[in-house]
C-alpha cells in the first residue's frame, strides 16, 4: 500500500478545477515558495504505521462515494501532491475502477516538478492538471520558489503533448513577473506549446507570505490587465484575471 499523509480534506470547492470538486490536500513540498498559502503543509510528515495509510485512501473512497452525486471531480493538491506519487496513483486508479466513482474528472495541482516517468504513472488515470509557472526566467523562479523552473517547462511540455495539461497559472508581482521582456519569453514558450491553454494570472497578496515577500507589492488590478494585454498581444488566446 502506497503512503501520504494527508494534510486536510475539503468536501465541496468550486476554485479547485471544473466544477463543484472534493479537494485532497497531501502534506508536503519540495517548493519554498514565499507566496505560499499553505505553508503548514511545506514539511514533509510520516505517519506512524501502515495501517493509518490504508485507513486514510478508504477513507478518502468512502466520502467520495456519500458526495459523489453532487460533484463533478476530485483534485489533489498540497503541499506538492506529485511527493506522493504511489498514493496518488492509487488513489485516482481507484476512482477510475469504481462503477460508482469512475464518472468524476480527476485532477492534480502542481508545481511541475515531477518527471516524466512519473507522469506517465498518473497518465492513465488523470484528466487534468493545474501546473504553476510561476516565472519563466529561471532566476526569478528561484527568487520566488527557492527551485530551478526547469522541470515544469518540461512537464508543461510533456502534459500538453498527452492532452492532460489544463491551465498554467502566472503568479503576476510587479516588478518581477510582469516585466515585458519577461512577459515576452513567457507567452512565446506557452504559445509553442499550445496558445490555447488556459493561463490564468495570480495576483500577488501578502496574506500568508514569507517575511522577506512584504517587500513586494500586492499586485494592483491595473497591472494584472496590462499583463493580459502583453500576453494577448503575443498570441496567447485564453487568458484568465482574477475576478
Amino acid at each position: 500500500m502506497s503512503s501520504a499523509l494527508v494534510a486536510r480534506t475539503i468536501g465541496t470547492s468550486v476554485v479547485d478545477g471544473p466544477g463543484n470538486r472534493f479537494v485532497v490536500f497531501l502534506q508536503g513540498c519540495n517548493f519554498n515558495c514565499v507566496n505560499c498559502h499553505n505553508p503548514s503543509t511545506i514539511r514533509r510528515m510520516h505517519r506512524s504505521t501502515p495501517e493509518d495509510i490504508e485507513r486514510g485512501i478508504m477513507g478518502i473512497v468512502d466520502q467520495l462515494r456519500t458526495r459523489a452525486p453532487f460533484l463533478s471531480g476530485v483534485t489533489v493538491s498540497g503541499g506538492e501532491p506529485t511527493l506522493h506519487l504511489e498514493f496518488l496513483e492509487t488513489l485516482f486508479e481507484t476512482i477510475k475502477t469504481d462503477p460508482a466513482l469512475n464518472r468524476l474528472s480527476t485532477f492534480v495541482d502542481s508545481n511541475g516538478s515531477l518527471d516524466t516517468a512519473g507522469w506517465m504513472r498518473l497518465i492513465p488515470w488523470i484528466d487534468g492538471v493545474m501546473l504553476d509557472l510561476k516565472a519563466f526566467t529561471p532566476v526569478t523562479h528561484r527568487m520566488i520558489t527557492g527551485q530551478t523552473n526547469a522541470r515544469v517547462l518540461e512537464s508543461i511540455r510533456f502534459l500538453s503533448e498527452r492532452e492532460r495539461l489544463a491551465e498554467i497559472r502566472l503568479l503576476v508581482i510587479e516588478g518581477l513577473t510582469d516585466l515585458d521582456e519577461e512577459l515576452r519569453h513567457y507567452a512565446r514558450f506557452v504559445g509553442r506549446v499550445n496558445p490555447a491553454i488556459r493561463v490564468k494570472l495570480m495576483a500577488y497578496r501578502h496574506h500568508g507570505v514569507r517575511p522577506q515577500g512584504l517587500k513586494w507589492p500586492e499586485t494592483r488590478p491595473e497591472t494584472i490587465s496590462r499583463v493580459a494585454a502583453v500576453l494577448e498581444r503575443e498570441g496567447l488566446t485564453n487568458v484568465a484575471v482574477p475576478i
